[in-house]
């Protein structure tokens, strides 16, 4: 799968029923979900990220700039632009940022589209990065781009906070072989051919992978969570143990130089 073909995958969904592409909320299919409840999520969800990092003992520098990654229609950037003194939207899809632009409710916020793995900013140019339930859609060799990118844009003293799906865990390891392997030769014959309509498709990037992406950019902190549960919803759960069947979500703190504690 190129990237070009993700961009028109997204654009497709974002085109069809954005809310839901990034919420994927069964008993909202179809345009059903509230504007109102469904930015409300995007306050729970960060507001929970920043209650864990005070107990950690991490404050972002709240003055400086913060960048919501696959940002969507706004849903953690608004949340975000309401903690920080600048805060920018990213996102790979036009539609996507078009219906952000229409929901931003903050001067010191604005929105991007970006369709390379090449970030359009310069270096050391944000104090926090924030991304969850995006990378997990990105296949493996472009979100270990991105992760690099991330240590990049990242200012020194600064912090990112990125959610993946670090591995997918079944009790029968021969049934998930073969699923695996289906999957693949499925997936390859429907990309090629371009059949059916676009899915989010999953993907995993485990832990070693995500520490060689980032580089000398420390990861100091890591949790589970349920961001790849069915009723997810926004509802960010720090897990107390692995799960022990399905995706096993994993959310990493990873800071730029030192900071005190």
């Amino acid at each position: 799968m190129s990237l070009h073909d993700y961009e028109l995958d997204w654009e497709y969904l974002a085109g069809r029923d954005p809310l839901w592409a990034i919420l994927t909320d069964e008993s909202k299919v179809g345009s059903k979900w509230d504007i109102a409840e469904f930015m409300a999520t995007g306050d729970a969800e960060v507001k929970t990220v920043m209650d864990h990092l005070a107990r950690i003992r991490l404050s972002p520098d709240f003055n400086g700039k913060a960048l919501d990654f696959g940002c969507g229609v706004g849903r953690l950037t608004q949340a975000l632009a309401r903690r920080f003194a600048s805060c920018v939207g990213v996102d790979i899809s036009q539609e996507m940022i078009r219906k952000a632009g229409s929901l931003n409710q903050h001067t010191h916020c604005r929105y991007l589209v970006n369709t390379s793995t090449r970030l359009p900013f310069a270096d050391a140019s944000f104090s926090f990065i924030y991304s969850n339930i995006v990378l997990q859609h990105v296949p493996p060799r472009y979100s270990r781009r991105y992760l690099r990118e991330f240590a990049r844009v990242l200012a020194p003293a600064g912090i990112l906070v990125v959610g993946l799906q670090d591995s997918f865990l079944m009790p029968d390891a021969s049934v998930l072989s073969r699923i695996r392997k289906t999957a693949r030769i499925r997936g390859r014959i429907k990309d090629a051919l371009r059949l059916g309509e676009p899915k989010m498709k999953m993907y995993c990037l485990p832990e070693r992978s995500v520490r060689r992406g980032l580089g000398s950019t420390k990861v100091v902190d890591i949790q589970f969570t349920n961001s790849a549960a069915k009723d997810f919803n926004g509802k960010l759960v720090f897990l107390q143990n692995q799960p022990t069947v399905g995706y096993v979500s994993k959310q990493y703190c990873a800071l730029k130089g030192c900071l005190s504690k």
